[in-house]
């Protein structure tokens, strides 16, 4: 799907605006045949990955290049208050298990370490403190642990692909390498592309996703 330039961005302010839960009235939109770029400023970290998710939802988006930076309203936040903070939001989760994720935070920045099982665990670690006050930006260097992996996981996920409503499987290359799973070919859309990875992160003993799909 093509779209103007000024369409495409009326279109991604407009979703913005549609967004109760973010703040947008600081995003500049720019649009060039596709790729969209977002500039200016957010309150917080959580407002700019609400405002990246938004535009890709948008028909025509073929890319965006994320510019956006955090600032916050009044004084800076101490990092130590920061850091009780996320470990607070850390234990409150009922998807990341006790105690085994940390968080170390300096200037803002905050770097989660640690071991989990499971991929939706190491993700509901960096969404728990995406909401803490202070948060500039995230790395996130929690490890999956490895478990047994089938032989014919690239299969299982092939058919995964194929009872969803939303992947198109016949243009999506499935294969592994180990506890490694890599996506090849392309996906009609971004929700599309990421029900793939979603998708092949569920499959059992895989402990990275290697995303090469384009969108079409």
């Amino acid at each position: 799907m093509h779209k103007p330039n000024n369409l495409l961005e009326l279109d991604v302010k407009d979703e913005f605006e549609w967004d109760p839960m973010l703040d947008d009235t600081r995003i500049v939109v720019k649009a060039d045949d596709g790729r969209v770029t977002l500039t200016g400023t957010v309150p917080t970290y959580y407002d700019e990955t609400r405002a990246v998710d938004d535009a890709w939802t948008v028909g025509g988006v073929r890319d965006v290049d994320n510019e956006l930076l955090v600032g916050l309203v009044g004084g800076a936040m101490a990092d130590v208050d920061v850091s009780v903070a996320c470990a607070n939001a850390l234990d409150a989760d009922r998807f990341v298990p006790n105690g085994s994720v940390s968080a170390s935070v300096d200037n803002g920045w905050v770097t989660l370490t640690g071991q989990v099982r499971h991929h939706y665990q190491r993700q509901a670690a960096e969404h728990a403190v995406r909401r803490v006050d202070g948060v500039l930006g995230i790395t996130n260097d929690v490890v999956i642990s490895s478990e047994p992996i089938p032989s014919d996981v690239a299969d299982r996920i092939k058919k995964a692909f194929q009872r969803s409503a939303i992947i198109d499987d016949s243009l999506i290359e499935v294969s592994n390498v180990g506890h490694t799973i890599y996506l090849d070919g392309s996906a009609g859309s971004y929700a599309a592309r990421s029900e793939a990875v979603d998708t092949a992160w569920a499959a059992p003993g895989v402990t990275d996703v290697v995303d090469r799909l384009v969108i079409v």
